[in-house]
């Protein structure tokens, strides 16, 4: 995924995506540059080489 591509879905799903999501962001994006992930506030961080910044949850689905 292209960075323009991860900043629609993290607006689609305001910043709060699944963890296949999360997998298929970081498997498939060239751009990624560095990923972290805060504890205290239990969010990620992706930044990129084209100079995006992303804060985000990942959750995982609830079974049925």
């Amino acid at each position: 995924m292209y960075s323009w591509e991860i900043q629609q879905l993290m607006e689609l799903k305001n910043y709060i995506i699944y963890v296949d999501e999360y997998l298929k962001i970081c498997n498939t994006s060239p751009q990624i540059r560095e990923i972290n992930y805060n504890a205290f506030e239990d969010k990620f961080h992706i930044a990129t080489d084209d100079r995006y910044d992303f804060n985000f949850k990942v959750k995982k689905k609830e079974r049925k």
